[in-house]
């Protein structure tokens, strides 16, 4: 099984090794993810500008483009035929509306337009800009990817994965649950700056949790995983 793994954070950001660790148990792996952080891109994609291409080891290269860049530039310039594309692990939860801002999902979106369906991991952070034990998501990733690489699934299709921020809780216990988007958006407040300028502030924490979907299951502790 050929496997292209890719993210938003950049390339050799902890959440992206952790990942293709995973993989490298699962198939042959290539790396193309973006040369610097590219988190709230969405599916964005570089028409008019050039982009360096840069072979970091074998099968691991650096793209100065989007995470949809490097998706479509690793189906397409790699001279292989992939059997799924793997995205993230991003630091930060991609869930419900934030499906629709995330360079992380946007990867695996991109990967189904080809017919390779994909699996996004994103990693949920109680706060945000607190340090990340890796070992943690990369137990519940390791869980969670073999089960779905079993699924029948379309080409097309394609996985978004939220692991909860369990602390120093046990990984093999967590539960793991099929849900539905959850589709309200977040609540947004913009603050004005000492010069009036607008600034955006978020309150992710405020959010509407409707239960049985992605945001509710992902804030009570379980592993939230819906199917596009």
């Amino acid at each position: 099984m050929n496997i292209l793994v890719t993210n938003d954070d950049g390339w050799g950001s902890p959440g992206i090794e952790r990942l293709i660790e995973i993989a490298n148990e699962l198939g042959d792996v290539w790396i193309v993810a973006p040369a610097k952080p590219m988190s709230g891109i969405s599916h964005q994609m570089t028409y008019e500008a050039p982009m360096a291409f840069e072979q970091k080891s074998t099968r691991s290269f650096s793209l100065d483009g989007t995470p949809a860049d490097c998706v479509r530039v690793g189906l397409t310039q790699l001279d292989t035929e992939f059997d799924w594309v793997f995205s993230g692990i991003n630091k930060g939860a991609n869930l419900g509306c934030d499906t629709n801002l995330s360079g992380t999902v946007a990867a695996v979106r991109e990967a189904s337009l080809f017919k390779v369906p994909g699996i996004a991991l994103s990693q949920h952070l109680r706060k945000f800009n607190a340090p990340c034990d890796w070992s943690q998501p990369a137990k519940l990733a390791k869980r969670v990817i073999p089960k779905l690489l079993e699924r029948e699934v379309k080409k097309s299709n394609w996985f978004n994965v939220n692991i909860p921020d369990i602390g120093d809780g046990d990984a093999e216990t967590v539960e793991i649950v099929d849900v539905e988007l959850d589709s309200n958006p977040l609540p947004v407040d913009y603050s004005t700056t000492e010069s009036g300028e607008l600034l955006y502030c978020g309150k992710y924490k405020e959010r509407i949790r409707t239960p049985g979907c992605d945001v509710d299951t992902c804030f009570s502790g379980k592993v939230s995983i819906t199917l596009h």
